[in-house]
């Protein structure tokens, strides 16, 4: 790995947060370079100092920006993740959605390679109260190479290790060493590249009933945090609802969210309409 100095380290880390809202303090320095260290050698630049001005200068920057994007997203996902909020979804919020409109708008704003918008489908469509032309899905990523797995659609053993056998058996279809998502199920789902830090985008995505944004605010720092959350505001309908990771939390974050706790998950409920 190549040494980097004190001024070097600031100058990335200060673009990455700028340009992903991702935020490497000086603890995670040794876990930022193992990641910039694979885009180093991929464009062959010897120095850090050299990669800094590729990504502020040259013409291929943007390619550079999406690539990096992939490298420092950390990917880990699965099917059926923190059930206990799918089961509040299906069992009480879902009725509360089809009380106001017969369609149901839902958002995965860090989808990933696809797992958790194609929970999201399965769930609801598994309750019986909702059909497949009553629900629309948008599922985007900051990751293009990521966004190209969750399109196809095909995932192997590690993404099931929460996955009912009953499930599997529906909803996907063997092929090779692993599993195709039923064609029923992919096309509830739209996929797009985009960055929760633009926050004019974020807004035209709405309106939607209930944004899930989990295991993501962890990597911003509270600027960050409450920025993007605010931005989600203005893509929910009144009343609509945010779904955090469980290690994420809005306490002294913002107010334009009332918790709603269930037994065994909390979720975020808009208070009422944000104003453009």
């Amino acid at each position: 790995m190549l040494d980097i100095s004190d001024g070097e380290f600031v100058v990335l880390r200060d673009l990455i947060r700028e340009r992903f809202g991702i935020w490497y303090d000086d603890q995670k320095r040794f876990l930022l370079l193992s990641r910039l260290s694979t885009r180093l050698a991929k464009r062959g630049f010897e120095t850090y100092d050299a990669y800094v001005r590729f990504l502020r200068f040259d013409s291929r920057r943007e390619e550079e920006w999406s690539d990096l994007a992939s490298a420092l997203s950390n990917n880990e996902t699965y099917f059926f993740r923190e059930r206990a909020q799918l089961k509040a979804l299906a069992a009480h919020i879902l009725d509360e959605f089809l009380k106001r409109s017969s369609r149901v708008r839902l958002w995965s704003s860090a989808c990933s390679s696809g797992e958790e918008p194609y929970s999201l489908a399965m769930t609801l469509l598994e309750t019986g109260k909702i059909t497949d032309a009553m629900l629309s899905i948008r599922a985007t990523d900051i990751s293009s190479r990521v966004l190209e797995l969750a399109d196809k659609g095909f995932y192997r053993a590690l993404s099931f290790r929460a996955t009912e056998p009953a499930m599997i058996q529906k909803w996907f279809h063997p092929q090779g060493d692993g599993f195709v998502i039923d064609d029923r199920i992919k096309r509830l789902v739209s996929f797009a590249r985009l960055n929760l830090l633009e926050a004019q985008r974020v807004a035209a995505e709405g309106p939607f009933d209930a944004i899930f944004c989990r295991n993501v605010l962890i990597y911003f720092d509270k600027p960050t945090q409450k920025r993007v959350v605010e931005s989600f505001a203005k893509a929910l309908r009144p009343g609509g609802y945010l779904f955090l990771g469980h290690a994420e939390s809005l306490f002294h974050l913002t107010d334009l969210y009332e918790p709603i706790v269930g037994p065994d998950a909390i979720v975020y409920r808009l208070k009422a309409a944000v104003p453009a």
